[in-house]
């Protein structure tokens, strides 16, 4: 069965999510104050979603930029920890209309993806697919704004 999103995670739930060694996390967990799992009696961690933002955003940094802990450090310093918890989750939404009146939509996110339309008969229908984008980009923005998430 799995959990609700907003469900607290153990250590090896939260590795195998992020695809790291539980070792590692406990590594950052010396290295970054900012990761704070809620403990249990005998010690056990519980990560919070934000803290798996935290550490994805982190795994993000290290690993696929290449940037040292130093430098990811200085840039919590610089940017605050809200910068690191949204950097993987920033999504693009691009929309093009392409010949024929075809309309192909990109989202991307860990991975890309594409949505075709294949035809767009009238420029009213146009406009109001240019109105949802444009909506949907917003309540993105707000949602990663949000610091309770």
């Amino acid at each position: 069965m799995k959990k609700a999103p907003k469900a607290f995670r153990t250590i090896s739930e939260v590795a195998g999510e992020l695809n790291l060694q539980p070792y590692v996390i406990r590594f950052w967990e010396s290295q970054f104050k900012q990761i704070k799992p809620m403990r249990r009696k005998g010690g056990r961690r519980y990560y919070r979603p934000r803290d798996i933002d935290f550490l994805r955003g982190l795994k993000h940094l290290l690993h696929e930029k290449n940037q040292t802990i130093k430098k990811v450090k200085d840039t919590i310093v610089k940017n605050g920890k809200e910068f690191i918890v949204s950097h993987p989750k920033k999504r693009t939404v691009e929309a093009s209309i392409i010949k024929n009146h075809q309309l192909e939509i990109k989202f991307s996110h860990t991975s890309e993806k594409t949505l075709e339309i294949k035809q767009i008969v009238t420029e009213e229908k146009k406009q109001k697919i240019n109105s949802l984008l444009k909506s949907l980009s917003g309540l993105r923005e707000q949602m990663l704004s949000r610091t309770n998430i």
